[in-house]
């Protein structure tokens, strides 16, 4: 755990194990467009919450509160940012501190008046988004606004572009039939799949994963038995979860394809290292 990082109300274990989450979480990710962060709770402020804090500005973008639990936080944040390629980190509120009193982020007309940015972004994205494309002030007094729902538009394109159209870092690892060892792979989607070569359910585990690197490897866990349901997995099938660390003892390069600018490397005969 960083040492600068204090903790209100929370073990270190506890906070041990969460950021391990959020450092797997980030493997992959890059900071070339700044990064989200969340900030601790306090016993003033106890809350955790989500900001956006750009490479050319001076200002944390705050974005909205997650949670009063670390790990609820994290999750959260987590799944906000599944389809973007920022990374996410986490600082101590007193960084964000002189960001709360700011008022120029409050709109000061329309239907929203009187309300921030962030708080409108919450309920009506849309509005927001017309802000930062289509509003024509007469006056220069509202460019300091429109550029900050600029920034939230930039956020909303983050947190919404389809998984198709992110940027990958990923490269083909070895050559077809090359034989890998040592590899630690972090779970990134499971998806059930049924056998269509076996008469009954033998539900298998389509597995996406990610290196410290970035790169995509693909793999099947096959079932340990039949299943009653297309739906479920067998009684004694290793169930995945997203965001586990899985350790291959071995496997096989069997191919690679490329997806919308994302290249993947598929493995076959892959032995995982038992719990």
């Amino acid at each position: 755990m960083d040492e600068k990082l204090t903790f209100y109300q929370l073990s270190s274990e506890v906070a041990n194990e969460v950021l391990e989450r959020v450092e797997a979480f980030n493997r992959g990710r890059t900071r070339e467009r700044g990064a989200y962060v969340i900030s601790l709770a306090t016993a003033y402020r106890p809350y955790y919450a989500l900001w956006r804090i750009f490479p050319d500005s001076d200002i944390p973008l705050f974005i909205r509160t997650l949670a009063v639990t670390f790990d609820v936080a994290a999750e959260r944040a987590m799944k906000l940012l599944q389809n973007c390629n920022v990374v996410l980190s986490v600082a101590d509120n007193a960084v964000f501190e002189r960001c709360y009193g700011l008022t120029d982020d409050v709109i000061p007309f329309g239907k929203y008046k009187g309300k921030r940015l962030a708080e409108i972004y919450y309920l009506a994205p849309s509005y927001v988004l017309w802000l930062a494309n289509k509003f024509t002030p007469d006056t220069r007094r509202y460019d300091h606004l429109i550029e900050l729902a600029k920034q939230f538009a930039y956020v909303h394109f983050e947190l919404t572009v389809q998984k198709r159209q992110i940027s990958s870092v990923s490269r083909f690892v070895g050559n077809k039939g090359d034989k890998l060892k040592d590899l630690s792979l972090t779970v990134l989607n499971i998806r059930l799949q049924v056998d269509t070569y076996k008469p009954d359910f033998y539900v298998d585990q389509n597995i996406l994963a990610a290196d410290r690197d970035g790169n995509r490897f693909t793999f099947l866990v096959k079932a340990a038995g039949q299943s009653l349901t297309p739906k479920a997995l067998h009684c004694r099938s290793r169930k995945i979860n997203r965001q586990e660390v899985l350790h291959l003892l071995s496997a096989k390069v069997m191919g690679h394809y490329e997806s919308h600018g994302v290249r993947y490397t598929r493995l076959g005969y892959v032995k995982i290292q038992s719990v």
